[in-house]
């Protein structure tokens, strides 16, 4: 049977438009992949491999958590997260939940405090009277870096605003020790000089 030109050219046309929908349908792309996790950073927060997928959630919501702790400069604990104590997942896979988000949180948190940091803040002047009208024993020790030498002079002065408050000598009862806004390596030298100069104060008041 022949077919007449005009019912040829709709044949010809329908086939290849069906041939180009089959083609997009098993093998063109469907979008773009999201922005996300390991795509913008070098991959450092990419979830592991291995992971499943309640595990990916908790690394990817660690990983936010370590980031608002951060960025609040709260002490970094994952315990401290509401999340992770009480995470949005079944029962039956809070385990593995809180396993990816232990993870995500260390994760970042390690990454975070080895970028750059910001710049401290401006130091405190020491109250009038440190080290030019004792004889020098509130001067920080010549060993001492710039953060610890800031450390020691504001553990002087939590020393002396302990004595005259008539509180009694503990360290650790200054806000100022258990919160420092440093991170890392800065964070460890200011409270070893906080706790060196909170010490020399109160050893001078009591037997002064």
């Amino acid at each position: 049977m022949k077919l007449k030109p005009f019912a040829l050219s709709v044949l010809v046309l329908s086939l290849g438009t069906t041939g180009l929908l089959m083609a997009h349908a098993s093998g063109a792309p469907q979008g773009q992949p999201q922005a996300g996790y390991g795509q913008n950073s070098g991959g450092w927060d990419a979830p592991p491999q291995e992971f499943r997928e309640v595990q990916r959630q908790g690394f990817h919501d660690g990983i936010e958590g370590a980031r608002k702790d951060f960025q609040s400069g709260r002490q970094p604990d994952v315990h401290n997260r509401y999340e992770y104590r009480h995470p949005p997942v079944p029962p039956i896979t809070v385990e593995d939940y809180r396993v990816g988000f232990r993870r995500g949180y260390q994760t970042a948190m390690d990454h975070l405090m080895s970028g750059p940091q910001a710049p401290p803040p401006a130091p405190v002047p020491p109250s009038p009277g440190y080290v030019q009208d004792r004889g020098g024993w509130d001067a920080p020790p010549q060993e001492f870096r710039d953060i610890q030498r800031q450390g020691f002079l504001d553990g002087l002065e939590g020393a002396k605003k302990d004595a005259d408050n008539h509180r009694r000598p503990d360290v650790n009862n200054r806000d100022e020790y258990r919160n420092p806004h440093y991170y890392g390596r800065a964070r460890e030298d200011y409270r070893a000089g906080f706790r060196r100069g909170y010490e020399t104060a109160v050893a001078h008041f009591m037997y002064r």
